[in-house]
């Protein structure tokens, strides 16, 4: 059984891990509160673990229409107020139609006077047409009688058009709603003077409409998370206006463009929500988190009990325990049934240098004697190949939250002595992870704290400090 020893490169250090093991071996292993420094211990339980990406981001609406008017003039009446719904074809706003009543009526006098003058020039054209036969008038005194005959029904048809035209734009001084939606921006009050459309201005924006039934959220989430986020994920939606209640989403897409905001790559996601309530207003504040992964009943344990290999090395050599406790390893179940790593991420081997898996398993002595018999070239390469590595399981882990990989966990021998177990994790909630192999139902884990590695280096710069000459 291996057990706390001696460190002899952390001397400083061995009271405050003897203290441990001798509060272990006075708790016999067990309790909440088994040591007297504060180490809590929690059992490994069978419980749902669902993995979340959260955000903060702002209701609006999909699609937001400006509503203008094709006619000009005095606002003499807005039937709608900020925040009505409306139907499609309802009067929204109303023109003063003087304007256009009076295009309207001079056109209707355009066009008889067009009609007359068609009526004229057409029997002026039959007459040329009687006395060019009896060789009365001349050829060109006919071919100008055709001519205002072709002219005055050219201008008949201009007339008639404008007239339709006209009546036509009688309609426009009543603006009616494009869309069934809701008033979300009111720019005009009666009596206010408007442009149309038609101007080169683009006209007045008479008030905005947009259909709140379905809304979404944008968000912006870091580029980390981004390879587990997917269309179609489902998401929960919370807003401050309604703190008790979680609306249902669903990823809609993920914007190409990213967005750099005080150095940090972020890129934006869209989330659709269902909203027959209209509970949901544009500009709310709400939180939102998308669901990257769930697994029902499986055996879990609190997140604080987990340690990476990294931080299980640092542990290990600051409370002098045995070394050889990193080089434990467990397999998955599932191991030999399980398809294939990502080979084209994972870095060459070259013989006579350790793998990355080598390199975590060694102490800081023995890393610093692997390096000091290589050159400089082997030095490089091995570094390479460690980033290489660590970006390849990074990359793997963003891709697929749930995929197994390497942690340590405390734990109190049968002799009530600190050791460490190699398990398996795969899925992580902001509480829990999942535990897939290494641990059995009902099995008790330590919580030793890391901040016990930041103490002891804190505690060796004092002791350097204090040793240099002149400052005893």
């Amino acid at each position: 059984m291996k057990h706390i020893r001696r460190n002899a490169h952390a001397p400083a250090l061995f009271g405050l891990a003897a203290a441990l093991a001798l509060a272990a071996a006075c708790s016999g292993g067990g309790g909440d509160d088994s040591s007297t420094l504060g180490l809590d211990t929690s059992t490994a339980t069978v419980r749902e673990v669902t993995s979340t990406v959260a955000a903060t981001g702002t209701i609006e609406p999909i699609r937001v229409i400006d509503v203008k008017s094709q006619a000009s003039g005095e606002v003499t009446e807005v039937a709608v107020e900020l925040g009505d719904q409306v139907e499609r074809g309802a009067l929204l706003v109303r023109i003063n139609p003087r304007d256009v009543r009076n295009a309207f009526e001079q056109a209707e006098a355009d066009l008889e006077v067009a009609q007359a003058r068609a009526t004229i020039a057409e029997r002026q054209l039959g007459r040329m047409a009687a006395l060019r036969d009896s060789a009365a008038v001349t050829e060109e005194e006919y071919e100008g009688a055709l001519l205002e005959n072709a002219n005055a029904q050219a201008t008949l048809i201009k007339a008639r058009t404008s007239l339709a035209l006209a009546r036509e734009r009688l309609n426009d001084v009543a603006v009616a709603a494009p869309i069934t939606g809701t008033v979300v921006e009111k720019s005009v009050e009666e009596g206010q003077i408007i442009t149309s459309a038609q101007e080169v201005s683009g006209g007045t924006i008479l008030l905005r409409m947009a259909d709140l039934n379905e809304v979404q959220v944008r968000t912006l989430v870091d580029e980390t998370d981004i390879g587990a986020i997917k269309a179609g994920l489902p998401a929960t939606i919370q807003v401050e206006a309604y703190p008790d209640r979680e609306f249902a989403g669903t990823v809609l897409q993920i914007e190409p463009q990213a967005v750099v905001e005080q150095n940090v790559t972020l890129f934006a996601i869209l989330t659709r929500i269902q909203n027959e309530e209209g509970l949901l207003k544009p500009g709310m504040n709400s939180d939102v988190e998308i669901l990257i992964g769930r697994r029902p009943g499986v055996l879990a344990v609190d997140n604080s009990a987990l340690k990476t290999p990294e931080e299980a090395q640092q542990l290990v050599e600051t409370l002098g325990m045995d070394e050889s406790l990193l080089e434990q390893s467990v397999q998955a179940p599932e191991a030999a049934d399980a398809p294939p790593g990502d080979t084209a991420l994972a870095p060459t081997e070259d013989a006579g240098l350790p793998t990355p898996a080598e390199m975590r398993s060694m102490s800081q002595e023995e890393r610093r004697e692997l390096f000091a018999g290589l050159t400089a070239e082997q030095r490089q390469q091995l570094m390479q190949r460690g980033r290489a590595a660590a970006d390849a399981e990074e990359r793997a882990n963003r891709q697929d939250p749930g995929r197994p990989r390497p942690a340590f966990v405390f734990t109190y021998t049968e002799h009530g002595t600190l050791t460490l177990r190699p398990v398996l994790i795969g899925l992580s909630s902001w509480e829990h992870t999942e535990v897939v192999a290494g641990l059995a139902e009902g099995d008790s884990v330590v919580h030793v704290p890391l901040a016990i590695v930041q103490q002891a280096e804190f505690l060796e710069r004092i002791r350097q400090w204090t040793a240099l000459p002149g400052t005893g």
